[in-house]
């Protein structure tokens, strides 16, 4: 396997776990993350911890960044010290893989474009479990050539890689996947909370829930932690995150000059969550919120 310099911005749930598996593939790794405490691990894998995004990407061929939001993308790729003050190498691959709004990232994708850079849209699905394990799903947008050139470095990571087209239709599909988990969550815990309304045992109606044909890995695991009250721990998938996701989502089938009804609606849900001071529990405690006091 060739080595490849890769530059990974981004030492959040899942960036730790991705970058700690090009580690171990022998990748050689520059780490850049806000709060530099979350390089420590990485470091003692044999990661070089930069001060800055320009520093970290110096001389790299490949830049992976995973950040929360559109806002945060924006500043590691464009602020002063961020990613395009850097000196990577020449025709470097760009790869950001955070779940962003599409209309950001078409914005950047021209950016890093007018520096020299190839660009690949990279967005992921999967837990934090997922990501140590490289066990993700990767989706990816861009030319033929530079997805060919990413996969070794990609088949670190993920379980699966799906080529969905040019650039834009990676993170198109992300928006659309998340719209789709985020409603089915909001759905199973509607679904229960009448469950507790109706007096109908709570484990006798996730079990059928998940095998009948309602029945999903997604509507397995959330009505099972529905069911027990056993939730993640550490959380995973904040209502904060739903609400992110599903507003892009709405977003972008608005460009399409689509509806997002049923998104609209989980988002309703997920911010009463938040206004409701439960913000940073498990997208899956909606349950929680909704089911008869």
């Amino acid at each position: 396997m060739t080595v490849s310099r890769i530059a990974f911005i981004g030492l959040g749930k899942m960036g730790r776990g991705i970058a700690a598996n090009l580690i171990a593939a022998g990748h050689q790794l520059t780490v850049f993350n806000r709060s530099a405490g979350k390089a420590a691990a990485l470091e003692q894998k044999g990661a070089v911890v930069a001060a800055t995004p320009a520093e970290a990407v110096r001389d790299a061929e490949i830049v992976m960044t995973i950040v929360t939001d559109d806002r945060a993308s924006e500043a590691v790729w464009l602020a002063p010290d961020g990613v395009l003050s850097g000196q990577p190498a020449a025709g470097a691959l760009a790869i950001e893989s955070s779940t962003v709004s599409r209309r950001w990232l078409l914005t950047l994708a021209e950016r890093t474009k007018a520096r020299g850079l190839r660009f690949l849209d990279c967005p992921v699905a999967g837990r934090p479990d997922a990501a140590a394990a490289g066990q993700l799903s990767v989706f990816v947008g861009g030319a033929d050539p530079d997805v060919a050139a990413a996969k070794p470095v990609l088949a670190c990571i993920g379980k699966s890689i799906t080529h969905f087209g040019p650039i834009g239709s990676a993170i198109s599909f992300k928006l659309i996947y998340n719209m789709l988990g985020a409603v089915q969550i909001a759905a199973v815990a509607e679904a229960m909370a009448a469950c507790v309304a109706a007096d109908i045992d709570l484990n006798a109606a996730a079990e059928v829930f998940a095998s009948g044909g309602t029945g999903s890995p997604h509507v397995r695991r959330h009505a099972h932690a529905m069911a027990t009250g056993v939730y993640d721990r550490p959380v995973h998938f904040t209502p904060v995150g739903r609400v992110k996701d599903l507003q892009y989502g709405i977003e972008l089938a608005g460009d399409l000059a689509r509806e997002a009804v049923l998104a609209a609606a989980a988002r309703l849900l997920y911010q009463r969550m938040i206004d409701g001071g439960q913000a940073d529990l498990n997208d899956s405690e909606l349950f929680e919120f909704l089911k008869p006091r």
